[in-house]
């Protein structure tokens, strides 16, 4: 149990390398009301990857289930063209994903629409998070009863904002003094990903393509 907990944690932590959730709080931290608003979107982005994790637990792997027994083999052709489109956005990432200072600015800085800033946007990137697929994969296959799914992703999920709650801490020591430095930080994030990025999506989208077709052709 020990090791699976330690793994999700190594997990969540990659996960929460999040240069947009960063962009965004750094903006949040430049505003009149920089720490209501800060919280506010930490808060949305808990509750929002909380609320994905249970989905999945009451029932959305079932469903998915369902659909791919729908489906049936033609899904590996499906996964072929995904691995096609993942192999071309790999090889052009660096066009798509360049490096940016420039912050994502929110349109209104009301603390309830911030929160459901953040909530929106956990709840679009998880389906396609890679460090939260993997996650859920390993609790549905530890066959864990949901309430501890729920302990557990709950806890994972503040691993995941954990970065964002330094954010604000920071800011309570340094004031806006340490303003400069997060963008200056986020901006080497946003350099680190748009370097291995194609790596990555280029690699899955190789792995898609072999497995559809070995188990196309077996």
């Amino acid at each position: 149990m020990l090791s699976f907990l330690l793994s999700l944690a190594a997990i969540s932590v990659i996960g929460s390398i999040n240069p947009n959730g960063f962009a965004v709080q750094i903006y949040l931290l430049s505003t009149p009301k920089p720490v209501i608003c800060a919280l506010a979107f930490t808060l949305g982005e808990y509750v929002g990857l909380l609320f994905s994790g249970l989905l999945i637990a009451w029932g959305m792997i079932q469903v998915i289930q369902q659909v791919l027994n729908f489906v049936g083999e033609s899904i590996y052709g499906i996964q072929f063209l995904v691995g096609i489109v993942l192999l071309i956005i790999g090889c052009n990432a660096p066009i798509f994903f360049k490096p940016s200072i420039k912050n994502l600015q929110p349109l209104s800085l009301n603390p309830l629409h911030i929160f459901f800033l953040g909530f929106t946007i956990v709840i679009v990137e998880t389906p396609t998070a890679l460090p939260h697929i993997a996650a859920f994969k390993q609790l549905t296959d530890a066959h864990i009863s949901i309430p501890m799914f729920i302990l557990i992703w709950a806890l994972y999920d503040l691993i995941f904002i954990f970065p964002l709650l330094i954010m604000v801490a920071a800011y309570l020591l340094f004031h806006d003094n340490i303003v400069s430095y997060l963008k200056e930080f986020n901006y080497r994030i946003n350099s680190w990903t748009s370097k291995i990025l194609p790596f990555v999506l280029s690699a899955i989208g190789v792995l898609f393509m072999i497995n559809s077709l070995v188990q196309f052709f077996t």
